[in-house]
């Protein structure tokens, strides 16, 4: 079991993710992130629901053992066709797009089946009532603040509007934010009410993850 280098000061997460179509610089990336996070967040593109594709990635995880956990968001068209081989990985947590051609109740209806955790994500352009149906069903709510595909995208502001008041109006439901999170948008998010925010390029494009996610969590803290 690795010793984590580097502990949370803020009550907010920050959870890297990584984007990659290189199974080689997939486990790169685990094994230099594991020092510095105990989450890993996995981005999964089909090349049809976003125009990018990364890795499979289930078949990378189950080969790798590491001291982190991890959540796998499924950016694809249809997750009800890849969601089984990644019960079959040590994956924690699943983010399933209200917008991927799924039946939302059957997927959440699996994914609590096997004991993990599920969250819905919205695009930035979605209303949020499209997932209310499923709230009293899910453990978190993600708000995409880019729009999803590619690491560096553009951050959306008019997104945190929507966050602010879903969160006056669901106090109790945990937010995260994925995508632009860097010193200048994480603090609007927190102050929105995000408690999880999934930062890319901010950390992995960086020369010293510790410092960035240090620098994210100071930007936070003032």
């Amino acid at each position: 079991m690795r010793l984590q280098a580097y502990v949370l000061t803020s009550l907010t997460e920050i959870i890297p993710a990584i984007l990659t179509d290189s199974s080689d610089k997939f486990r790169e990336l685990v094994h230099k992130l594991e020092f510095h996070t105990g989450r890993i967040h996995i981005d999964i593109a089909d090349g049809d629901f976003v125009p990018n594709k990364t890795i499979k990635g289930y078949n990378d995880l189950r080969e790798i053992k590491s001291s982190a956990q991890f959540d796998v968001h499924l950016m694809v068209k249809r997750p009800q066709e890849v969601i089984k081989e990644w019960f079959n990985t040590q994956a924690e947590r699943f983010i399933i797009h209200a917008e991927s051609d799924v039946n939302l109740n059957e997927i959440i209806k699996d994914i609590k089946e096997r004991n993990r955790k599920v969250g819905l994500s919205l695009n930035p352009e979605t209303y949020v009532d499209k997932i209310e149906q499923y709230l009293n069903e899910i453990d978190f709510v993600q708000f995409m603040t880019v729009h999803p595909g590619f690491q560096g995208s553009n951050f959306v502001n008019e997104v945190v509007d929507k966050i602010s008041a879903f969160h006056k109006k669901y106090p109790d439901i945990m937010i995260m934010c994925d995508g632009g999170i860097t010193s200048e948008t994480a603090p609007k998010l927190v102050k929105a009410g995000a408690s999880v925010l999934v930062s890319g390029s901010y950390i992995v494009k960086s020369q010293n993850f510790k410092k960035a996610i240090e620098e994210l969590n100071g930007a936070i803290l003032k």
